[in-house]
């Protein structure tokens, strides 16, 4: 991987990063109320999902249901020293946009609020998350653009070769028509000559129908006499 292509990608991430606004919230869990930070994402929930479970699965063994991913004491030392329980939801806002919620409880019911201390190690933790789902999402992007260039190709192709069959019929087809048209040129010589030739007898036979009415007619003349 070239230094130029690293560079621009840890540009795009610091961007991203710094591009994705952190703001505080609660959801309802089960029938209670948690506090805690959300963000949107202009990417499809089922994606989402599937990011978020493989990033937080690094932090302890995650229980999923439905929507709701959590983690009964995460280990999460960048955060707190403490185990953390981490609870969050993965939830559809519209179509390709999904809101991720996480709440932090460093124990004794106490939330990681925008007051903490460790709000900032919180913060980082969530635009870490963009930056990561925006890169699978580049990938994914990335991935289906090379597919539908390759089908791209594949359709071009095959009408390329409708087109090579295309020509070889028609060059079949053309030496069938110039052989027919070479047999109808000697056909039509053939009827010429033929044409020719009955003309002549046309006449010939003319000619001695014309002799022998003549001969016809003395004969008469004699046997009147």
């Amino acid at each position: 991987m070239s230094r130029l292509f690293m560079t621009v990608l840890m540009l795009f991430m610091a961007l991203t990063n710094f591009a994705q606004t952190i703001l505080s919230g609660s959801e309802i869990f089960g029938k209670e109320r948690k506090e805690g930070f959300y963000m949107t994402l202009s990417i499809d929930k089922k994606y989402i999902e599937k990011d978020w479970a493989i990033y937080i699965s690094k932090y302890g063994g995650v229980s999923q249901n439905r929507e709701i991913f959590s983690i009964a004491s995460a280990n999460m030392s960048e955060i707190s020293p403490d185990p953390i329980n981490l609870m969050s939801k993965v939830i559809s806002e519209q179509k390709l946009k999904t809101k991720v919620f996480a709440s932090f409880d460093v124990g004794g019911g106490q939330m990681v609020s925008e007051n903490s201390i460790n709000f900032s190690k919180v913060e980082k933790f969530l635009k870490d998350f963009y930056a990561f789902a925006m890169q699978n999402e580049d990938v994914r992007l990335a991935e289906r653009d090379s597919e539908e260039a390759q089908k791209s190709l594949e359709r071009v192709n095959k009408t390329g070769d409708k087109i090579s069959r295309d020509i070889e019929r028609n060059k079949r087809e053309k030496e069938k028509l110039l052989k027919a048209i070479e047999e109808n040129r000697i056909e039509l010589e053939k009827l010429l000559n033929d044409q020719i030739a009955n003309k002549q007898d046309q006449e010939n036979a003319k000619i001695s129908l014309e002799e022998k009415q003549k001969a016809a007619s003395l004969v008469k003349t004699k046997k009147n006499n």
